[in-house]
This record gives structure tokens, C-alpha cells and sequence, in this order.
């Protein structure tokens, strides 16, 4: 981890366009140079972020995923900068546009990309990924059709295939908001049918799954 002074950070984000900020300060910027910059600090005094920084997790993800074989943003470099108590991410921009966006297009356009969404989705589940921020503007769909995580922070990755447990709960995080919930209720016959021959679950376990995701339609 490189550690930078205010001065250099402000170089860093010198004509940068603010893309995401809050109470606390700046939180995404694009330098408008093919890169991105995150910016974490630590929320509460004691946490786990203490030992384990939220930036840190961030690259980690990045790295665990990349060596999964799944999409996702590529880091150039790691910083920590004392003076204003942030660590500072900058990774390679992606291009694409955001998944809620591209299902909220014409239908001719959204079947493909529920096919491609579905498949996604089980293959995150059969890798071991639990992603808590798994609703659709986090993950883009990238030129060539593929789709790719972007904020990857809160998220755990682990040595075998998600539980039921854990996919039911998860599609709860993907499914939070009634206009995405809109957009899959006409596509959920498909949706499931492509999720299953991706997720190996049986029968049994994908009916459950189907009541939960039917559940949270409601």
C-alpha cells in the first residue's frame, strides 16, 4: 500500500469528475484518463475495518474474482493518504452501461440480457460469491454483451458453493427495489430456467428458491 500526502491526492483528483459523494466527503471519480478513483474511510471508531480496511477487501474481492473466471474492475493501485484518513482505490474504468438500464430498454433487448443476467447470477452462487450490494447498478454490462461486478466492497467469497440459505437471502439484496422487481415478474419463467442449468441445485432446492423469488415479487 502506497502512502500519499494531501498534496499528491489532490493532484490525483485534479480535474476528475465527481460521480458519487455524501455528508462525509467525496466517494467516486472518474479522472476522465481511462481510471476511476474510490475513496473509503473507516465508518465507525472501532470496527473490523480497523484491521481489515474496507479498501483493502475492495482488491482482494477484485483479485478473488478475477481468479474465478468472473468480471470485474482490475486495480492499479492501492493508497493511503493520513491527512484526510481516507484509503484511496484507483482501478481501471469499465466500460458498458448499467444493468438496470439496459433491462429498462426496448424488450427485443432485455431477453438476451435476463438470459445472460440469469446465468450470471447462478455462476456467482456456484463460485462461492455472496454479494450483499447485488442490486442492478451494480453490475454492467460491458460491450461485448458480458456482464461484469463494479462495486465489489461488500461482499464475502467462500471455499464452495452458496447454500440455499444463502441464494434465498441473496436474491433478496438483488431484488430490493420494486422497479427491478417490475422488470423480472414477466421474465421469471425464463429467468429461473436459465438459472437452473447454471446452479446444480436440485429439483427440490430450485422449487424452494422459485417460492422465495415469488415471494419477494409479491
Amino acid at each position: 500500500m502506497e502512502k500519499i500526502t494531501k498534496q499528491q491526492y489532490l493532484n490525483l483528483i485534479d480535474g476528475a469528475e465527481v460521480l458519487e459523494k455524501d455528508g462525509f466527503g467525496l466517494k467516486v471519480l472518474d479522472t476522465k484518463k481511462g481510471e476511476m478513483i474510490k475513496l473509503f474511510r473507516r465508518k465507525r471508531l472501532f470496527s473490523t475495518a480497523l484491521f481489515n480496511p474496507y479498501a483493502v477487501r475492495f482488491v482482494k474481492n477484485a483479485q478473488q474474482l478475477k481468479a474465478l473466471g468472473i468480471p470485474t474492475v482490475t486495480i492499479n493501485r492501492l493508497l493511503w493518504c493520513a491527512d484526510i484518513k481516507r484509503h484511496v482505490v484507483i482501478y481501471q474504468r469499465l466500460e458498458g452501461e448499467l444493468l438496470r438500464d439496459v433491462l429498462s430498454d426496448a424488450v427485443d433487448k432485455t431477453n438476451n440480457t435476463f438470459h445472460k443476467f440469469a446465468t450470471f447470477i447462478a455462476q456467482l452462487h456456484q463460485s462461492g460469491v455472496y454479494f450483499r450490494s447485488a442490486h442492478w447498478r451494480n453490475i454492467l454490462v460491458q460491450p461485448n454483451g458480458e456482464l461484469a461486478l463494479i462495486d465489489i466492497s461488500d461482499m464475502q467469497i467462500k471455499a464452495k458453493p452458496l447454500s440455499l440459505a444463502l441464494r434465498q437471502r441473496n436474491f433478496e439484496h438483488i431484488l430490493r427495489y420494486q422497479e427491478d422487481k417490475n422488470l423480472i415478474k414477466p421474465q421469471l419463467e425464463d429467468f429461473m430456467s436459465t438459472y437452473a442449468k447454471t446452479s446444480k441445485l436440485l429439483p427440490k432446492q430450485l422449487t424452494q428458491l422459485r417460492q422465495t423469488i415469488e415471494s419477494i415479487l409479491q
